[in-house]
Formats: structure tokens, C-alpha cells, sequence
């Protein structure tokens, strides 16, 4: 029992550093990832590409998968755009195995692990937020080679466990059906684990301590390549039908190369054990990395084992980078009939029913797995609200010129894009909470900081155009035919005040706006305001002159409406300059 809770713990101390290393890594690199994933994935190929260097360079295939299905389900990638990530992303994730085997096994980092802590530790310390990132990597880096160094102590060598061998013998000897089990008991271990890393490092020291054999090591590697596809499946519950098929191809395409695999299996080995010959004068490094301290002496059949277990990590490894890259090599030409595969498994409209709330709602669920990858997603929300708050603005001002015609189905429609304004929100106030709590990069936090603020502007916005809709509906319902409303002036004021709109919610496409720009907007504001006060004044005077009118009542109103939505454009530009914040 003692064995088992030491195997637990290391295992705890590899994922963790991992984890730390991975987190890490995406608050150094986040933007640019989420850059090149957009940008190189407009085919398979460059799909491939991208998805092999997100996913070696944060060491997680996991998050990689989750990133694609939040794409996929923000309509930033299409669902055959998302195959060949999905793919690239298998390959990516092979790094950890060569690192294990390599890092792990051919080289004693025990030593220099705790150092490595140490100096990452001290350089946490430093004010500016890439050296402390930097720091956490290396913390992380250190973690996970001592966290492998004990389980590599704790598993027991194979030898002293005679029943054990035997037991494991027994099912190693059945032939085909040995290679299913091992199949399986790989997909158990992933799904237990929750982490192909994690697997992957216990199958290599399994294989490395004698326990397994290099066939069955192969076997349980490509069950973990299925096992690891329930990470996105899971991922995909919440989301809308587009990302739940995403899901299901990156389980189609591991499960198709596990079956060609299957028929293969035994000369695909062979061709592994030939790259990876055995070596008969291994150094002092990797010979005490693997425990041995009697190698010179040993001989016959002896030597022999210890030299397959010398080379059982690389070869596990190697098999790993082949299996999956011939896999991609075989079924990126069959990308469009994974796509029809999924689309007939899960049938239905991909648009239906799924608003961007619900989309934001999902992301927001994730945000543990995705950290620094998941801000752009929440962007273009975000960007989706400021639209519906400048066509609301549009549709005032087509209520107000149209006085003829029927307008109740258009603003039945405003209603409508009113009450998603509210959802989308509170969705999107909800989705910058938890990614303020989720540990950012300075920049992040920005970010985050200046869409929060931004956020209930753009609500207050759409609730004020609103309220003008229903202000125009009142003047014809109640027929307040005020000359103010039909004049030259007001309906010029009402087109520069969309442009301002307008103006506003473009700014939201870009990460900042310039000293300059803001000067801009802050002479367009105090233009739009002479133009309604001169209105105001204007309206004032006559109904002195005339009388009191609901018609001008109505049109004081109008204009003090038209006030609120300047003031909350201004607030949103103002904010979108880095200086304000």
C-alpha cells in the first residue's frame, strides 16, 4: 500500500510541474498562439502545422483540443478546419513522450532538479511579469523531472516481484488478444489520469522497470491516443452542435489510425525495434538513470534484457511520433469523409438555437483548461454585443425616418436583439469574473480589466437605443407629429450620431486606440453635443412661443436618450485607449 501511495504522490508532483510549465508557457506566448492558430489554419496542412506548435510548445494536447472546440464553437474555425488542428495536435503531443524518454531516462536530472526549483523560485520574485513566468516555467520544469525521478524510485523493480512476472507473463503471451488488452487497459489508465502526460510517463517507467514488454507499451500508447479524446468530448457537452462534432472527429480520426494500427501492429514494431538498435555501451548517464549498476558484469541473456530496457523509452517514444504522424500522412486526405462521418453521427442544423450567450456561457465553463487561449474568444463576443448596440441605433433611426410604413415586425426584432443584449452580457460580465481569476499575464489582465469596464457600457448603450425605439413607436402610436423630429438638423444630427456609434463599435476590433484617435472622437462628441443642445434650445423656444406640446416633450426626451448613448460611446472609446486604464 505503501508502493501505491508513493506511485500516487509522484505522479501528483509530474502533473502539477505540467501543469505549472504549460500555464506557464501560455502566459509568455498566449497571444501569439491564439494568433497562430487563427492564422494557420485556413487549410489542413497549415491546420497540421499549427495545431504540432501550440501543442509542443505548451506541452498539453488537451488544451489544444479544448481551444479548437471553443473555436469551433465561437465560428472562428469551420469544422474541416478544426480536423487538421485536431491532427496537429496529436503530433504535438508526442514532445512529452521524447521528453520522458529522453529528459527522463537518458540523462540524471535528480541532481539538477531541485537547483532548477531554486533558481525559478528566486526569479518568481521579479517585477516584471516575463521573468516571473519564466520562473513558474522553470518551477514547473523542476517539478516534473523530480516528480518522474520518484516514480521511476517508487514503481519496484519487476525481479523482486516473481508472482507479479508471472501474472503479467500469463497476459503478455496471448497474442492478438494480449495487444486488446493492453489496448484497453491504455484507454482505462487515460481516462483514469485524465492526462495523456501522465499516462505516457507511466507507461515509458512501466516499461523501463521490465514490467511490460515494448509491444505492450505500443498497445497501451494507442489506447491512451483514445483514451485522451474524452478530454474534448467532454469539453464539447455544453457547447453548440458545430463543436460537439469538432469533438467527435478527433475521436473518428484516433480511432481509425488505432484500427490500420492493429493490422500493422506487429510489423510496425519491428520497424521501430530496427530505428532503435540496442546498445551495448550505453553511458554512465543513462546507466544511472535506469537504476543499473551492474551492467559490465552482466552477460548472455542478462545483457541482453538490460539493453532492451536501456532502449525501451525510445522506442516507446518513437513509436508514439510515427504511429501518429503516419496516421496524419494516411487520413489527411480523407478529412472531408471524417467531417461527413461526424455530421452523421450528430445530425442537425449547427445554427439552430445557439445564440452567443450560450457560446460565451461554454467558454466560460472552460476557462480552467484554456487560461491565457480563451481571451480572443471572449473578444469577439464581445465585439458581437458592440454590433447589436449599432444596429439598434440603426433601427431608431429607420423607425423615426419611416413614419408610413408598418413597423411592428422591425421593432418586435429590436426587442428581441434588446433582450439577447441583456443575456449576452451578464454571459460576458460572468466570463471576464473567471478570467480574472484564473492567474493571467499582465497584458491579460489589461484586457480583462478594460473589457469589464467596457461590458456594462455596451448594455447601458443598447438599453438607451432601446428606450428611443420605443419613443419613436410612441409618437406614431399616439400621433406626436412634432416638426422638430422631421427637420434637416435633427435628422443630420441623427446621422452623425450613428457614425459616432459606429465609430465607437469598431474601435472593439482593435486591441487599442491611439492618442490621436481618441482626440478624434472626443471633437466628434462635443460636436454631436453643440448640435443637441442647439436642438434642445431650439425646441424650448418654440413651445414658449406656441405652447406646451407633447410633441415637444416627446422630442426633449428623444434628445436626452440620444445624451446616454453618446455619453456610454465616448466611456467605451475612452477605455479602449491603454493610458485611461
Amino acid at each position: 500500500m505503501n508502493t501505491v501511495f508513493q506511485i500516487i504522490g509522484s505522479l501528483g508532483v509530474f502533473l502539477y510541474g505540467m501543469k505549472l510549465m504549460s500555464d506557464a508557457l501560455q502566459r509568455l506566448s498566449g497571444e501569439k498562439l491564439r494568433l497562430i492558430m487563427r492564422s494557420m489554419a485556413s487549410n489542413r496542412f497549415k491546420g497540421i502545422l499549427s495545431g504540432t506548435l501550440v501543442t509542443s510548445i505548451i506541452q498539453s494536447s488537451s488544451v489544444t483540443t479544448v481551444m479548437v472546440v471553443s473555436f469551433v464553437n465561437a465560428g472562428l474555425l469551420t469544422l474541416r478546419e478544426a480536423i487538421g488542428v485536431i491532427m496537429g495536435a496529436n503530433l504535438g503531443t508526442t514532445a512529452t513522450a521524447w521528453i520522458v524518454a529522453i529528459l527522463g531516462f537518458k540523462f540524471s536530472l535528480s541532481s539538477i532538479a531541485l537547483p532548477i526549483v531554486g533558481v525559478g523560485m528566486i526569479t518568481t520574485f521579479c517585477k516584471k511579469p516575463g521573468w516571473r513566468s519564466t520562473g513558474e516555467m522553470m518551477i514547473g520544469f523542476g517539478l516534473l523531472f523530480m516528480g518522474l525521478d520518484f516514480l521511476k524510485a517508487s514503481v519496484p523493480d519487476i525481479g523482486a516481484n516473481p508472482e507479479a512476472l508471472a501474472w503479467i507473463s500469463h497476459y503478455s503471451n496471448m497474442g492478438f488478444l494480449s495487444t486488446l488488452l493492453f489496448l484497453v487497459f491504455g484507454i482505462i489508465l487515460t481516462l483514469i489520469v485524465q492526462s495523456s502526460s501522465v499516462a505516457m510517463a507511466i507507461t515509458v517507467t512501466m516499461a523501463a522497470k521490465g514490467w511490460i514488454s515494448f509491444e505492450a507499451s505500443a498497445a497501451i500508447v494507442l489506447g491512451e491516443n483514445i483514451g485522451t479524446t474524452i478530454t474534448a468530448l467532454l469539453a464539447s457537452i455544453p457547447a453548440g452542435l458545430t463543436a460537439k462534432r469538432a469533438a467527435i472527429t478527433h475521436t473518428t480520426f484516433n480511432v481509425l489510425g488505432v484500427v490500420w494500427m492493429l493490422v500493422v501492429f506487429h510489423w510496425f514494431t519491428d520497424l521501430v525495434c530496427y530505428l532503435v538498435p540496442l546498445n551495448d555501451a550505453p553511458t554512465a548517464d543513462t546507466l544511472k538513470a535506469m537504476g543499473i549498476t551492474n551492467f559490465d558484469t552482466l552477460t548472455g541473456t542478462a545483457k541482453t534484457m538490460a539493453m532492451e530496457q536501456i532502449a525501451l523509452p525510445s522506442r516507446v517514444a518513437l513509436f508514439h511520433s510515427m504511429f501518429n504522424l503516419t496516421n496524419i500522412c494516411i487520413l489527411v486526405w480523407f478529412v472531408p469523409v471524417i467531417e461527413k462521418i461526424a455530421c452523421w453521427v450528430l445530425k442537425g442544423d449547427a445554427h439552430k438555437n445557439q445564440t452567443s450567450a450560450q457560446k460565451v456561457d461554454y467558454l466560460a465553463a472552460n476557462i480552467h483548461e484554456m487560461g491565457e487561449l480563451a481571451l480572443f474568444e471572449g473578444q469577439k463576443e464581445l465585439v458581437k454585443l458592440s454590433r447589436i448596440s449599432g444596429d439598434m441605433f440603426n433601427g431608431f433611426v429607420h423607425v423615426i425616418q419611416n413614419p408610413d410604413k408598418d413597423l411592428s415586425s422591425a421593432v418586435a426584432k429590436l426587442r428581441d436583439m434588446e433582450e439577447e443584449s441583456d443575456t449576452l452580457a451578464v454571459s460576458l460580465a460572468n466570463f471576464f469574473v473567471k478570467c480574472a481569476a484564473h492567474d493571467l499575464s499582465k497584458n491579460s489582465i489589461k484586457i480583462v480589466t478594460r473589457n469589464m469596464i467596457i461590458v456594462p457600457e455596451l448594455e447601458e448603450m443598447c438599453d438607451s437605443c432601446y428606450r428611443l425605439i420605443k419613443l419613436a413607436r410612441k409618437r406614431y402610436r399616439k400621433q406626436l407629429f412634432d416638426a422638430m423630429l422631421e427637420s434637416e438638423v435633427f435628422l443630420d444630427f441623427c446621422e452623425q450620431m450613428n457614425k459616432f456609434v459606429q465609430f465607437a463599435d469598431k474601435s472593439l476590433d482593435k486591441s487599442s486606440i491611439s492618442e490621436e484617435v481618441l482626440e478624434d472622437s472626443v471633437k466628434m462628441r462635443e460636436k454631436l453635443d453643440s448640435l443637441r443642445k442647439s436642438l434642445r434650445k431650439e425646441a424650448i423656444r418654440q413651445m414658449e412661443a406656441t405652447g406646451v406640446t407633447k410633441g415637444g416633450i416627446l422630442f426633449i426626451e428623444i434628445l436626452s436618450a440620444c445624451e446616454r448613448v453618446n455619453s456610454h460611446a465616448m466611456n467605451i472609446l475612452e477605455a479602449m485607449n491603454p493610458r485611461l486604464i
